[in-house]
C-alpha cells in the first residue's frame, strides 16, 4: 500500500507580488499526478490543469473568489512538460476577472482571460 501523498501542484521557487499582480516561478515536477496517463510516451500538462493551477494561485495570492464562469481568449502556444521551469503571471483585473499566462523568457506556453461568478 502506497501512503505517499500525490503531488498536484508544481514546486514554487519564488513569488513576486505587487498589488493586483503575482508572478510565480514554478518547477513542473515529473512526479505530478497530472502526468499519469497524459501521455505515456510524452507527458504534458493538460490545459485544464494549467487553468486549475492558475485559479489555485489566484485564490491564494490575489484573494479571488467564485467559480469559473467563462474562459476566453484561451491560447496554447507550446507544451508544458515535466521538469520545465516556467513563470505564471496572474493579473487581477477586477473582483471577478483575471488574466494568466505561462511563459519563460520569450517562450509563451498558454494564456487566458477568466471570469468568475
Amino acid at each position: 500500500m502506497n501512503n505517499s501523498v500525490e503531488r498536484i501542484l508544481p514546486t514554487i521557487k519564488a513569488v513576486d507580488q505587487d498589488n493586483d499582480k503575482v508572478t510565480l516561478s514554478l518547477i513542473i515536477n515529473a512526479d505530478l499526478r497530472c502526468f499519469k496517463g497524459h501521455f505515456d510516451d510524452a507527458s504534458i500538462v493538460p490545459g485544464v490543469v494549467q487553468l486549475d493551477w492558475a485559479m489555485t494561485f489566484a485564490r491564494k495570492h490575489l484573494a479571488m473568489h467564485g467559480d469559473v464562469l467563462n474562459v476566453s481568449v484561451l491560447k496554447f502556444q507550446n507544451l508544458l512538460m515535466p521538469e520545465m521551469e516556467v513563470h505564471l503571471e496572474i493579473i487581477k483585473k477586477s473582483a471577478t476577472k483575471l488574466t494568466f499566462s505561462y511563459y519563460m523568457g520569450d517562450d509563451k506556453f498558454s494564456s487566458a482571460r477568466v471570469e468568475l461568478t
